[in-house]
Parts: C-alpha cells; sequence; structure tokens
C-alpha cells in the first residue's frame, strides 16, 4: 500500500513546544508508512530548514493570521487540491480552520492540544463544544491537558487520546561541549560554583518570581555559589520590567542572568548541573523531557504531568508550585549531593528517555490513533 498522505497544520514553525514535537514526529515516521507535509499560516520559520532537509514539502499559508478569512479560503484550497488520507493539527485555532475547511467534505481531522487555551474564552469554549463532532480525535500530551479539554468542552469526553511527548538521546558533539564550557565558564563564578539553567519563556505562568524568592531563602555562603541563567523570550514588556526590578530589591544581581532565546540550547543543558523548572502550571513540558535526554537532573514543581518525568529523589527533585522556601530547600539538597550523585541522578533521568518517550515512541502512538480512526471511517 502506498504511504498514508498526512497534512500537518499549525499556526507557525517558530521555535515553540509545539513545532519542536511536530518535527520529532515527522523525522521519527517511516516514509513507507506517512507521507508527511506541512502546512502553516504565521510568519515563523524556525524549524522550516529541519523539513526542508527532510524532504518534507511545506506550504506558507501567509495572510493576515489565525482569524483572516483568507487563511481559512487558503487552507481548503489546499485540501481540496490534494488527496490527503488524513489531517492533522496542532493547537486550538489550527484545529478550528481545519475543520471549517473541511465542512462540507473531505479527510478526517485529528487535533492535537498542547495548552489551556480552550478555556481563555468563552468564545472558544463555545466553538470547540460546537465543532467536536467534526473531528476524528483528538491527541493531548498530558493528563492534566486531557482534564482541562474535557472541562472546558463536555463534547470531548472519552474522544481523548493520550501520546506523551518524544525526544532523541543523541550523545554530544565535541562541538557542543566545547560551546557548553564555554557558557558555563561564563557563569560560574569558581571551581566550586554550581550554574542552574531555567529555559522558559519570561512570563507569569513560569513563575520567575517565585524562582527570585527562593534564590534569596538560600544560605548566603551556598547563594554564593550559585548562578541562575534564565533563557526565554518576554513578551510582556511590563512583567519582565517587574522581575528585573525584583531582582535588584532582593541583591540577585550576581546571582541570576537573563538571557534572549538561542537556536540550540543543547549546550546550555550540558553546561548545566540541573535545570530549574519553577512553572504553576504545565502540561507535559519539553524543556524536562530534553534536560533528562542529556542526563542532567531537573528541579521542578510538581504540575501537570512533570511528576511522570521528574521522579524525587530518582531523576531530580520536586517541590510543590508557589513554594519558595520549599524550592530553596531542594536547590540546596541537590547542591549538598557528591559528584557520584547527581551523575546518578542525570543517567536514570537519560534511562528513562530512552524507555519511555523515544521518537519512535512518539510516532508509534501516534501511528495507532490514525490506523483507529482511519478503520472507523472505512467501517
Amino acid at each position: 500500500m502506498p504511504p498514508l498522505r498526512v497534512l500537518y497544520i499549525i499556526d507557525g514553525l517558530g521555535s515553540g513546544g509545539a513545532q519542536r514535537q511536530l518535527v520529532t514526529l515527522i523525522r521519527a515516521a517511516d516514509r513507507d508508512i506517512i507521507a508527511p507535509e506541512v502546512a502553516y499560516y504565521r510568519d515563523r520559520r524556525h524549524f522550516v530548514p529541519e523539513l526542508a532537509a527532510e524532504g518534507v514539502p511545506v506550504h506558507p499559508i501567509i495572510a493576515g493570521g489565525g482569524r483572516d478569512p483568507r487563511t481559512l479560503v487558503r487552507i481548503a484550497r489546499l485540501i481540496r487540491a490534494n488527496d490527503y488520507d488524513l489531517i492533522h493539527t496542532y493547537l486550538a485555532r489550527p484545529g478550528i480552520l481545519a475543520r471549517l475547511a473541511t465542512f462540507t467534505g473531505g479527510p478526517p481531522v485529528i487535533l492535537s492540544e498542547r495548552s489551556v487555551s480552550l478555556g481563555k474564552t468563552a468564545w472558544v469554549r463555545i466553538t470547540e463544544n460546537l465543532l467536536a463532532g467534526r473531528a476524528a480525535g483528538m491527541i493531548v500530551n498530558a493528563e492534566a491537558i486531557r482534564e482541562h479539554v474535557e472541562e472546558a468542552a463536555p463534547a470531548w469526553r472519552g474522544r481523548i487520546t493520550l501520546v506523551p511527548n518524544g525526544v532523541a538521546t543523541v550523545e554530544p558533539t565535541d562541538e557542543e561541549r566545547q560551546s557548553a564550557a564555554r557558557f558555563r565558564s561564563e557563569h560560574v563564578k569558581d571551581g566550586n560554583g554550581l550554574l542552574f539553567v531555567s529555559i522558559a519563556r519570561l512570563a507569569d505562568a513560569k513563575d520567575p518570581h517565585m524562582l527570585l524568592d527562593a534564590l534569596a531563602a538560600l544560605p548566603d555562603e551556598l547563594r554564593r555559589r550559585v548562578s541562575v541563567v534564565w533563557v526565554g523570550a518576554c513578551r510582556e514588556a511590563a512583567f519582565g520590567e517587574s522581575v528585573r526590578r525584583r531582582v535588584g530589591e532582593l541583591g540577585l544581581r550576581d546571582t541570576i542572568t537573563f538571557r534572549d532565546p538561542v537556536r540550540d540550547v543543547r549546550p546550555l543543558y550540558l553546561a548545566a548541573d540541573a535545570v530549574l523548572l519553577t512553572s504553576a502550571w504545565e502540561g507535559f513540558p519539553n524543556v524536562v523531557l530534553e534536560a533528562l535526554s542529556l542526563a542532567r537532573p531537573v528541579i521542578a514543581t510538581a504540575v501537570g504531568d512533570v511528576a511522570s518525568l521528574v521522579r524525587h529523589e530518582a531523576t531530580g527533585l520536586l517541590a510543590q508550585p508557589g513554594d519558595a522556601c520549599l524550592f530553596a530547600e531542594r536547590i540546596e539538597a541537590f547542591a549538598r549531593m557528591d559528584e557520584d550523585a547527581r551523575s546518578a541522578m542525570g543517567a536514570r533521568g537519560r534511562d528513562l528517555v530512552r524507555a519511555e518517550y523515544s521518537p519512535q515512541a512518539l510516532f508509534e502512538r501516534t501511528l495507532a490513533v490514525y490506523r483507529r480512526v482511519l478503520a472507523a471511517r472505512a467501517a
């Protein structure tokens, strides 16, 4: 049989987690089984070169964004002009557009929801309940997101499949190790210093204020040894300013540094002694999966499905969201570990990723959803 022609629709191909997982899935896909194509409508092209290197046709549907009627018209034309077997969308608005584009007929549509955007506005909730029956199924990457979707859109109850994220455990190159060494030398204070990295948007949901309070709560001797680098975009200038002002108020200018996003985050993980995640809410964060894949322990808040990855005192350390004192205790506990204990914690994380969260597992679990949908359509 010829491979299934699958059109993936996403808002843009920027450097976000949903985009990264889409590319991971496509790279893992057996081309004898799946022939992927990708359509996007926001002019964000971070992953376009990777898809081109994989020989994947990419369709830029650049109009005025997801609310521009021209975007819907162009998606509908693309679908009508090609004999796709399936459409698989990522994120809420692309899912709405695909179902509207196939309203009078077309291939089955499968959604991937990876956030809590369905509950943000009444309009989105109403739309999702009305259009739920137009989709053949939904994939989520976290149990927390399944619960959110079913609460926001009861029409989805019993029709959602959990498919966790996947990541490859690729050995670092010499160039990556050298880049990591340079990054570490920029930020570690001395041979006894500890480097922690947080890779996240500078946004309220990631709770950088809690991290600042935790750092301020560390014993003076330990805080002098600790360097934290927060890497991520700030899309709300006022919030970013409030964080930086708080850094000064707490006397943490020598402890924490904020940097813009980088294209390749692997050297940052490699440079770190541990990765920090302080979020007030998450589903299944890529940053944790990526850190563990490189044998880096993670100190995290127990939100969403994080605890399935960060297994307390095995692959990392957990604290309750918003609890700065407990998070400080976790940092202090990690600092007290000897090098062998930290290395063993990192190795267990890498083994967990290899066993349960490989790209191949992501592909096989997703393919099972495709086959179930197509079998139901044929019945």
